[in-house]
């Protein structure tokens, strides 16, 4: 027996690629922006988002290159339902609002945001050979409509946004965060970074304690996902699927407003034990365990006023690798918002005092790491309780090119301010590596570069 979630991420992953295919375009491109009909175009028919007949024939309505219409159908018959309700989390602004969309083909999501959303969209893609966009026309004749739709391919969680700060006041980011492979708290860093205060995010992925799931077990069946070779998106192949506490958790804790989450099943059971086991988890077990068994996961956070946090959850990554991994990416750091990726071994948890004031204490040695992509002249850390010998190099792969090295003293009490200057070596853009040699150890509350 195959499963829901087999049978939907084959539909929507085989049409996804036929569709990614096709490079042909006009590079001046619109995202997402009408071309004007001609005159003798009839007028279209009647949209109704709460309609989902009148959605369904919408969609289908489109043809681009290599589409293959039974595939089509099935896609938009499996994948309606998803839509529908990743539609229903998207505010809809009085004002006409910037929203980017991660992960934009097969552009379904891209056709009824543009349709019944108030914002201009920007989207994106990852393509496996390279290409900088991924170009698609697609058109209805019988609605008058047509798009070149234009995806910016870039690693999510990896690279830089190609986008200013505060440059949106949506981001989606839906069916994308199950294919990550290694580091979705950059990716929601970048998320944070380009959304405006106070903007949405909007996020949907299959839950992986879904009672489908459970039940694929209890058959004997496999809940990974098949091998994806031959796909043009980079990515394809589901990685590591959430659930419902382990995506709270993530998103809260990198310090969104978690607005709305719910998990929902939005496809119906393939038997009539399937739909006894359904029943089952979500109305007896799940009172118990407070676990939840629905299939998919919907989630509205906010961008507010706290700063975003470096939060990597236990559960979620693997701790005796992660105290390898550095990858420092702010010039100012301090210890309880975002130290983690910038503080080396050796360091103990954060304590706070009076007035919120937090800190850490490292052992005889502890390495701090910064990063600016500007001039920078000095490095400054406030400490207390111990002293030692201070150094600021750059790494180069092991060829260390030694910035600053000074003897320091902070008696406990007091916060001291540790000036180190940096000489004409420093290359902006290089990481800062701090190196702290203080016999019995030492507290540090916060460290920049400036």
């Amino acid at each position: 027996m195959v499963a829901d979630r087999q049978l939907a991420d084959a539909l929507v992953k085989s049409c996804a690629a036929e569709i990614c295919v096709a490079s042909a375009g006009d590079p001046s491109f619109n995202h997402g922006m009408a071309e004007t009909p001609d005159a003798e175009t009839p007028p279209p028919r009647q949209i109704d988002e709460h309609d989902g007949a009148s959605l369904a024939a919408y969609l289908l309505g489109f043809d681009w290159e290599f589409r293959n219409n039974a595939r089509h159908r099935q896609l938009v018959d499996g994948g309606l339902p998803l839509w529908r309700e990743i539609l229903r989390y998207v505010p809809n602004p009085m004002e006409r609002g910037r929203a980017l969309e991660i992960g934009s083909p097969p552009f379904h999501i891209t056709l009824l945001l543009q349709k019944f959303r108030n914002y201009d969209l920007s989207l994106t893609g990852f393509a496996t050979d390279g290409r900088p966009q991924i170009i698609s026309h697609v058109e209805n004749p019988e609605y008058g409509e047509q798009y070149t739709f234009t995806c910016d391919c870039f690693d999510a969680e990896r690279e830089r946004f190609p986008y200013d700060d505060a440059s949106f006041d949506l981001v989606t980011w839906c069916e994308v965060i199950e294919h990550l492979t290694e580091n979705p708290v950059h990716t929601l860093s970048e998320i944070h970074r380009v959304l405006k205060p106070g903007g949405a995010l909007v996020i949907s992925t299959p839950n992986a304690s879904r009672a489908d799931s459970i039940a694929d077990l209890l058959y004997g069946e496999n809940l990974y996902d098949p091998y994806h070779l031959g796909s043009p998106l980079k990515g394809s192949r589901h990685s590591r699927e959430y659930t419902y506490k382990e995506l709270r958790d993530l998103v809260a804790g990198c310090g969104y407003g978690v607005e709305r989450m719910q998990d929902i099943d939005i496809y119906p059971p393939v038997s009539t034990p399937r739909r006894v086991f359904r029943a089952i988890l979500n109305n007896g077990v799940s009172r118990v365990t407070h676990g939840h068994h629905r299939y998919h996961l919907f989630v509205r956070a906010r961008k507010t006023a706290r700063p975003f946090r470096l939060h990597f959850p236990t559960d979620l990554f693997e701790a005796s690798h992660l105290a390898y991994y550095r990858s420092p990416r702010d010039a100012a750091v301090a210890m309880g918002e975002n130290d983690e990726m910038h503080i080396g071994g050796g360091w103990a948890d954060v304590m706070r005092g009076d007035a919120g004031v937090a800190w850490r204490r490292c052992d005889d040695r502890g390495d701090l790491y910064l990063f600016s992509d500007e001039a920078r002249s000095r490095v400054r850390l406030v400490a207390r309780g111990g002293g030692g010998r201070a150094r600021v190099w750059h790494d180069n792969a092991g060829a260390l090119v030694m910035l600053s090295e000074l003897q320091f003293s902070a008696p406990a009490g007091a916060w001291t301010e540790i000036e180190l200057p940096l000489n004409s070596d420093y290359q902006p853009g290089n990481p800062l590596h701090i190196s702290l040699e203080a016999p019995g150890g030492l507290d540090v509350r916060s460290f920049r570069a400036d």
